[in-house]
């Protein structure tokens, strides 16, 4: 027994290590389970504030409502449609306008 003991004197840092290591692996499970609950708890907290803010949605209920809806949707279609034109006619202009300076640049390197 007194061996052990001198052994024990001997190698305090051992000790030591032996002793603060499961303490230091309880208090890092115990942060570690603080910390997932809080989490959960900030998560509840950030879904009941969503849920008082957030608007409900209206109910398409008559046959009117739904008409006008579809008129939006045509509408934004349209919208759609004429920017897409527009674009189009955008890019063709701008590979024209490449087309050209390809050009002028083949006739300066010729020249050269």
């Amino acid at each position: 027994m007194s061996h052990i003991l001198q052994t024990l004197r001997n190698n305090k840092p051992l000790v030591i290590g032996l002793v603060v290591a499961p303490l230091g692996l309880y208090s890092g499970i115990k942060i570690k389970e603080w910390r997932s609950a809080r989490k959960v708890e900030d998560i509840k907290r950030e879904v009941a504030a969503t849920a008082t803010t957030q608007a409900p949605q209206p109910t398409l209920n008559t046959a009117d409502d739904i008409r006008l809806e579809l008129q939006g949707l045509r509408g934004a279609r349209e919208t759609l449609a004429r920017k897409e034109s527009t674009l189009a006619q955008e890019l063709e202009s701008i590979h024209i306008k490449l087309k050209r300076l390809d050009e002028q640049d083949a006739a300066s390197k010729e020249s050269k």
